[in-house]
């Protein structure tokens, strides 16, 4: 959450402004994330910052308005991130990896967490238009994921007969599901998380091993 600006989506403003609105949203995303879009108020979000509901008006006009910002700033940002990742010379395997680590290490400190779990839970309350236009930003990010299974596949890195499609629904299912959990194993890390993820993915969960046992072949 920390390489888009504010004034990457508006123009014509103060840093002291754009600072100032930041905290709003950051109160807002952990509002959200704690309650609910439904269930928090905006007189929650103006007591996170010991100011007047009333004087949220000046950066915000509205709950919505605020739903939609954290979502638009939470997924810009993987995506950016994203796009540098799938232009890399790297291997597919690597850029795989890379990428599960970009959806999920934001998940170690917060706000930049709240505004992920906002973003997954939340984006399908808001209306239509900007329910849409958050759409939009969240498929193109299921293409960049997408776009590392197919040249994985190309290049022969990854097997031929994986679907990329599925490969990629499957990722973000995987994903997902650690930002939308209520609690996680409480000897875990979200570093834990990374790497099991990337072990699952890159390698599968089958043991590597020719050894026979009780008469069969373990493949």
């Amino acid at each position: 959450m920390s390489s888009l600006r504010v004034t990457d989506l508006r123009s014509d403003i103060t840093a002291k402004w754009e600072n100032r609105y930041r905290e709003v949203l950051d109160a807002a995303a952990i509002a959200f994330a704690e309650k609910g879009y439904l269930g928090a108020s905006t007189r929650d979000i103006a007591e996170r910052l010991g100011i007047r509901a009333a004087s949220l008006y000046y950066y915000l006009p509205s709950k919505e308005a605020a739903l939609l910002a954290i979502c638009k700033l939470g997924v810009l940002d993987f995506i950016e991130n994203l796009k540098d990742i799938v232009a890399r010379h790297d291997p597919a395997p690597e850029k795989l990896q890379a990428a599960i680590t970009n959806h999920l290490l934001p998940l170690r400190s917060h706000p930049a967490a709240d505004y992920i779990r906002v973003f997954v839970l939340h984006r399908h309350e808001l209306p239509d238009g900007p329910r849409q236009e958050v759409g939009r930003l969240a498929r193109a990010y299921q293409g960049l994921i997408q776009k590392i299974f197919k040249e994985g596949i190309a290049t022969g890195e990854f097997a031929r007969d994986l679907n990329p499609e599925l490969a990629t629904l499957g990722l973000l299912g995987l994903c997902n599901s650690v930002i939308a959990a209520r609690s996680l194993p409480p000897t875990s890390t979200i570093d834990d998380f990374i790497a099991e993820y990337c072990r699952i993915f890159i390698h599968g969960a089958i043991a590597k091993t020719t050894a026979r046992k009780k008469g069969g072949q373990v493949k």
